[in-house]
């Protein structure tokens, strides 16, 4: 079944410790202490902890713009300013972190930990709550599952803060600080974190039903999950499996997941909350009657960061877009000529197969793409100029693409958004399986899991006769299949995976000498009576100029070959100067 966060928007709550995105990003230190955080009521404790999943909503935990500028998936600004001075440039900002030149005075850096032991205190406050209650109240079911969602929270945010800062060493925050003090705490070895964090998630994943009522709150299928990643990360692949088998086959459990067949469902407003999300952060473009909420806390900015705009002096369709390599990808992906969806009829009444894969139209909008309608308008390549701005593949995971024909439409101001955040979702469960089968040398059943996913997108399986080794498939897994299918996704996983791979600095410095060519591109215009040439795709890598029309794209991930070191994040500047247990 369905498995996400979200903030149920029909409660009447008073939640002082809630505050609106603007006042909570000025705060100095988000562990602020609480006078009373000891409740005699269940009730009281269940408002408390809607708390917890709305210092999810803080865009700044999964900042999709920018893990792509960090990572071998996204790039930032135009790629030729010179064909067009009035293209959006790069800017220094997105430049540092495609370059990799971050330091402890970063502002993403600082607001990233903050919002995270944001969570981390919320969660606590609960904790200690329910920890303070009677010996009946504690044995009341509920209480168990208030529990087990608290610490759920507080050991993700562990767990994420223990993924990308200072190699896992952080600060474990087990109670809150009752005195100034008690905010000045040292590091903990990353050995002992991963303890910590494990020990909250398995009270989760063993105390939380398999299926939560309501579904909208996080549930044992979410716990696995992280666990299982837990150890995947670690080069612990037989734990790892363990934990993604249950999940994939409701070993321990009824999770109900399974994967989604029908494209149309998958990162459209029609496709939230479906069969194969685990963890998703639910957003609203309204506040519900009678709180004191404040809006902003229920509608989510990282469309900011993460949606193209039409207007409105944004500037993010020119600064989140997919790297030449993966647009490249997507359309040398071979689809299944068997497969029924893969033949269409287009707008002039001509039966043919499609021009990219069903997958390829769920993650990019590129010119080529004239079977899937993009804002209302029937094909990419009729609504944006892709060639002028050095453009050949904007991501579609953060937008609104399929029910309105501009972004400006959907909130009160061009920034906000009410679409979902994926985290983690069933197909990404299925590749980190194939991966671990892999690695314990079970070849055979790491295809299986590969073609299971390809498969319903029309693609054509991987052949065993031409993976028919470890060193193959995990090439494949890593260069490829990840990539494609969980691109910007998650938290911070396409770094992650590069890092623990041990190959991020030979992979940025492989692309940054690869060669990528595009040229004019004819396609069925918007009236479907002739044909137009506006736009540029993608049509190779290598070789040389063919006509006129063909230009090379300024090569990519230079500075991220030359500046890459250990794909960390280090202390923000803010805890080092306020907390001298800590440093960089």
């Amino acid at each position: 079944m369905k498995k996400y966060i979200v903030i149920t928007l029909s409660l009447t709550l008073l939640l002082v410790t809630l505050t609106s995105c603007e006042s909570y990003l000025e705060e100095t230190n988000p562990n602020e202490i609480s006078a009373d955080i000891y409740w005699s009521s269940l009730e009281e404790s269940e408002s408390n902890l809607v708390s917890v999943y709305g210092a999810m909503l803080n865009e700044f935990i999964v900042n999709a713009r920018v893990e792509s500028w960090r990572s071998d998936e996204g790039y930032p600004g135009n790629r030729f300013n010179d064909r067009n001075p009035n293209g959006q440039e790069a800017t220094e900002e997105s430049l540092n972190w495609s370059n990799h030149l971050i330091d402890e005075d970063t502002n993403e850096v600082q607001l990233r930990w903050n919002a995270l032991y944001q969570v981390i205190f919320r969660a606590n406050q609960v904790i200690e709550g329910l920890n303070g209650m009677s010996d009946e109240l504690k044995s009341q079911d509920l209480w168990t599952l208030q529990m087990g969602q608290a610490r759920f929270f507080r050991g993700l945010a562990h767990f994420y803060l223990h993924s990308v800062y200072k190699e896992g060493k952080i600060i474990i925050r087990d109670v809150n600080p009752v005195t100034p003090a008690d905010f000045a705490k040292a590091a903990s070895e990353s050995a002992d974190v991963i303890t910590f964090f494990r020990k909250d998630l398995e009270y989760a994943y063993t105390n939380l039903p398999g299926q939560m009522e309501p579904k909208t709150k996080v549930d044992a299928g979410a716990a696995g999950t992280i666990l299982g990643m837990s150890y995947l990360y670690e080069g612990d692949f037989l734990t790892a499996q363990g934990f993604f088998d249950d999940i994939i086959n409701n070993k321990e459990k009824d999770y109900g997941y399974a994967l989604v067949q029908d494209p149309s469902l998958m990162f459209t407003k029609a496709g939230e909350f479906n069969s194969e999300s685990i963890l998703e952060i639910n957003y609203s473009l309204h506040r519900p009657e009678d709180t004191n909420f404040n809006e902003d806390d229920f509608i989510t900015r990282s469309a900011r960061y993460s949606a193209p705009r039409s207007g409105g002096g944004s500037s993010v369709l020119e600064t989140f877009t997919a790297a030449a390599w993966l647009i490249h990808a997507y359309s040398s992906d071979e689809i299944d000529p068997d497969d029924p969806r893969n033949t269409v009829i287009d707008r002039a009444g001509v039966t043919r197969p499609r021009k990219v894969s069903l997958r390829n139209s769920a993650m990019l909008a590129v010119v080529n793409d004239e079977d899937t309608e993009y804002y209302q308008a029937p094909s990419a390549a009729v609504l944006h100029n892709f060639q002028s701005q050095g453009k050949f593949g904007y991501f579609k995971k953060y937008t609104n693409h399929d029910y309105t024909n501009s972004e400006q439409n959907i909130g009160v101001n061009s920034w906000q958004s009410g679409k979902n955040v994926i985290l983690n979702r069933l197909s990404g469960v299925y590749l980190m399986m194939a991966e671990c089968l892999n690695e314990n040398d079970d070849i055979d059943g790491a295809l299986t899991y590969i073609n299971t996913v390809r498969k319903r997108w029309g693609l054509l399986a991987l052949e065993k006769a031409d993976y028919d080794t470890k060193e193959k498939i995990r090439e494949r897994l890593q260069l490829l299949e990840y990539p494609m299918e969980l691109c910007v996704e998650g938290f911070s996983t396409r770094n992650i995976d590069l890092r623990r791979w041990g190959i991020a600095k030979a992979r940025y410095t492989a692309l940054s000498q690869k060669e990528f060519y595009a040229t004019a591109y004819e396609y069925l215009n918007e009236e479907a009576t002739g044909t137009a040439t506006r736009s540029a795709s993608l049509v190779r890598e290598g070789g040389v100029r063919t006509n006129d029309a063909d230009f090379q794209i300024v090569p990519e991930f230079a500075g991220a070959a030359e500046f890459y070191t250990d794909g960390y994040l280090p202390y923000p500047a803010s805890e080092t100067i306020n907390n001298p247990k800590i440093s960089n």
